[in-house]
């Protein structure tokens, strides 16, 4: 009973809102009608040419001013529920005007004139200052309203990723402990199976453990990347050959042609790097040529293979997609992430000799 009835007040109240501009547009033709009625009795009374026109714009300014916020109100930013407030502002300042006149005239010691002209210069001054006061009040409410809320959403949004971040270090912790623990256990007893006998079968069990080996190892990379970077000074050269040592690169062949220091989380690049050179050895060959050279604010990693088509280049970043037996489908996604938490741009264009260029932008490089 009670929400019916709040919903029907909330009704009237729109209701009675949306009449109010109305109101008003028709108050300020009624303000102006009678401006023009003083000017005429002025004019055809025998009065001055210049009292007219001071009737004229002293009452016609006032009712100009609240037909076009009847006409302007609708139309505005204003919202709906703010126009009480807007007419409130106008009512109570022309009140305020009319009262200080009153009471001078009722002040003893004070010989004022109630004159139309007194009137015609209360109400203008009273109706202009309503209107710009009440219409700068509404705006500033909807922006303290718009940011309390934006404020409320910013705070549930942190609220959320502090779950999340529960979760992920939850995920970690079973990665590393409750997946790996059978897994070594798994590998010891292969390990065993061979000495007691010696099957093909047991060669595709060790490849299985190693893809899940990777796997573990790229979802808790990805687990971790959500936390802020520690950015220090890192020279590109000594970590790109650092970062070639630690890939299986097989016959792949490296040119080093960067040499720009930049400010990043020295572990988090190396993972980026690591990712695209073994992206390179899976997709292209063991014979590949991966060259890493500097950009104008950034760098990028090119390969000698056959690139990658247009319409792929969106797909390749998405966690879990590869071509390759040999890929688990994270290294790209685990790059981009790396990029994104340094707040880089990471984008796949074609390389000189047409094979798949990586470039890396938006990266802090400081003056050596």
């Amino acid at each position: 009973m009670d929400q019916t009835g709040s919903a029907e007040s909330d009704r009237a109240l729109v209701r009675y809102s949306s009449l109010l501009p109305r109101l008003v547009f028709v108050a300020g033709g009624v303000i102006c009608l009678f401006g023009i009625s003083r000017v005429a009795l002025e004019l055809f009374g025998g009065g001055s040419v210049v009292t007219a026109l001071f009737n004229l714009v002293f009452v016609g300014i006032p009712g100009t001013v609240l037909m076009f916020a009847g006409y302007w109100l609708p139309r505005s930013d204003v919202s709906q529920e703010y126009y009480p407030r807007v007419i409130g502002w106008i009512v109570g300042s022309v009140a305020v005007m009319f009262g200080f006149i009153l009471l001078r005239d009722l002040h003893p010691g004070v010989t004022v004139e109630w004159s139309t002209g007194t009137q015609s210069i209360a109400l203008m001054i009273g109706s202009i200052g309503g209107l710009l006061i009440g219409v700068q009040e509404s705006r500033v409410r909807i922006r303290t309203a718009e940011l309390e809320e934006r404020t409320r959403e910013l705070e549930e949004r942190e609220r959320h990723l502090e779950r999340q971040n529960e979760r992920l270090e939850q995920f970690s912790n079973v990665v590393s402990h409750d997946l790996r623990n059978p897994l070594n256990v798994a590998s010891g007893r292969l390990e065993l199976a061979r000495d007691e006998c010696d099957s093909e079968h047991l060669a595709d069990v060790e490849r299985a453990h190693g893809r899940i080996e990777a796997l573990i190892t790229d979802l808790l990379t990805l687990a971790r990347q959500d936390q802020s970077p520690e950015r220090r000074s890192v020279r590109l050269a000594d970590l790109i050959e650092s970062c070639w040592m630690n890939v299986r690169t097989e016959d792949a062949t490296l040119r080093l042609e960067a040499c720009a220091t930049i400010r990043a989380d020295e572990s988090r690049v190396r993972q980026l790097f690591e990712n695209l050179f073994r992206n390179s050895v899976e997709h292209v060959g063991p014979a590949v040529t991966v060259t890493v050279g500097d950009l104008d604010g950034g760098f990028y990693v090119e390969d000698d293979g056959p690139g990658i088509p247009p319409d792929e280049r969106d797909d390749v970043f998405e966690t879990g997609h590869t071509t390759s037996d040999e890929g688990t489908g994270f290294g790209l996604s685990i790059a981009e992430r790396v990029a994104e938490s340094h707040g880089w741009e990471i984008r796949v264009v074609d390389g000189a000799g047409g094979g798949a260029r990586f470039e890396v932008t938006g990266v802090e490089c400081p003056a050596e």
